[in-house]
């Protein structure tokens, strides 16, 4: 009976896969091969139906803030058997929701709506339906809907990455134009080959790096915005669940860690590891945490390659308070974790430390604690929510990463950072004049002109 409640309205009929909508809503939309895949409900499994319900009972995802604001779309994923919408709200854990879904013209597929249950927090998990391409919600069939999101697609056979991060959101008010491309650069060596970046607030000149990567195809960029204001800091429960459905079947391993963070191992990089510590039934793997004291903000532009070298935190800052379990951070499988990721404050920041739920017959692990891998957080004496100076009365000793490592990382964050910030300027004589007098432009010798 449980089976049936939670696969929503069609309930016994989950096993009957109807065609009409195929038949009777293509119009002239041309529907591709993986997209003509229709199911009867967002749950294929039985015990993954009876966990759902458990964690339900036990209110683990019932945040209950932010809870004056409209339901707006945040991402929208298909994955092969079902679809994942994440959503702004943090108030609607168990409440019940319609899937609506859309054609190629974000024309409503007659018939086609379906509800069901927003679990975890700010996500709800909808069916397939043929055809669709577009998806939104509601809260009953006839009310209005958030304007339809096009599906990301997400319905691979197999991850097409190894390992990939997740970045907590970008906000507050130190440059982050040098961190980024550290942080990028850092765990590239580590073995990541993507990074999923959400954005709160960030400056034009920091946005450029972003650009640039966007552009190499290293990274994605959803930008968190609403007409209602929150603090941005509390966008971070949002993007948890957001990226979280962006890394599963896309990743086989994720991170979620901050730009301040780096993870760093011996002996071979995070994939060697992961790979010597992966047996098939491991979902998560806990890491510890060397807090390194960060006394700075980091420059506001781009100079030369010597500030490069002076500035680079994992040069600059060296001094650390020691091993740590303490807000422990996690490389997790994103299909295996039962979809909420415990949060909990600490020291002002809000971080994931852990999965608090797993998939039927997945386990955690804690890495060894002999620092073979640990999270490098730089944490800030300055800009803290809850103050300033949290390395008073501890003892610090130096702990500097090996000297190879660290002028490899140098030079790919100089190339980067050149190809995005050093300009060099127009050499005007060098421009053909039939380029700016068939256009009767000013000769560029005399005057530089922005014409857009």
């Amino acid at each position: 009976l449980s089976y049936f409640w939670y696969r929503g309205e069609e309930g016994v009929n989950f096993l009957l896969i109807s065609k009409h909508f195929y038949a009777n809503n293509t119009g002239s939309c041309y529907i591709p091969e993986w997209n003509r895949v229709e199911t009867s409900s967002a749950s294929n499994s039985f015990w993954k139906s009876i966990s759902r319900l458990l964690w339900m009972s036990l209110d683990l995802s019932s945040e209950n803030n932010q809870n004056y604001t409209s339901i707006i779309l945040i991402g929208a994923y298909v994955y092969p058997e079902y679809i994942s919408i994440t959503l702004n709200s943090q108030y609607m854990s168990k409440q019940y929701l319609y899937c609506r879904y859309f054609d190629c013209k974000r024309k409503e597929i007659q018939g086609s709506e379906w509800q069901g249950v927003v679990f975890p927090e700010s996500v709800i998990h909808c069916p397939r339906r043929i055809g669709a391409e577009f998806v939104s919600v509601s809260k009953f069939k006839t009310d209005e809907f958030p304007t339809p999101m096009r599906l990301t697609f997400r319905a691979y056979e197999k991850p097409i990455h190894d390992f990939t991060i997740c970045v907590a959101p970008l906000y507050g008010n130190e440059p982050k134009w040098i961190q980024i491309a550290e942080f990028i650069e850092h765990h590239k060596m580590e073995g990541a080959t993507f990074f999923y970046f959400h954005i709160g607030s960030i400056s034009s000149y920091d946005r450029r790096i972003l650009d640039e990567y966007v552009n190499n195809g290293d990274i994605e960029v959803k930008v968190l915005q609403e007409k209602y204001e929150r603090p941005f800091y509390a966008w971070q429960l949002i993007e948890i669940q957001d990226c979280h459905m962006r890394a599963k079947y896309h990743s086989k391993w994720t991170a979620f860690i901050d730009i301040d963070e780096r993870i760093y191992t011996q002996n071979g990089n995070i994939l060697d590891f992961l790979n010597s510590e992966d047996n098939g039934r491991i979902a998560e793997i806990q890491i510890p945490v060397l807090n390194f004291v960060k006394y700075e903000d980091a420059p506001e532009v781009y100079y030369d390659e010597n500030q490069i070298q002076r500035e680079l935190i994992s040069m600059k800052y060296d001094r650390t308070t020691g091993l740590t379990w303490n807000a422990s951070k996690a490389l997790v499988r994103p299909e295996k974790v039962g979809g909420w990721m415990y949060m909990s404050r600490h020291i002002g920041i809000m971080s994931i430390h852990y999965a608090i739920a797993l998939e039927h017959g997945y386990v955690s692990l804690r890495a060894d604690a002999s620092e073979r891998i640990a999270l490098r957080h730089y944490r800030s004496t300055q800009h803290r929510e809850n103050g300033s100076n949290w390395d008073e009365g501890l003892v610090v000793f130096e702990n500097t990463l090996p000297s190879e490592f660290l002028a490899e990382l140098t030079r790919r964050v100089i190339e980067k950072l050149k190809s995005v910030y050093e300009k060099v300027p127009a050499i005007c004589s060098y421009i053909p004049r039939v380029m700016w007098e068939s256009r009767e432009f000013p000769d560029p010798c005399e005057r530089m002109l922005l014409t857009w």
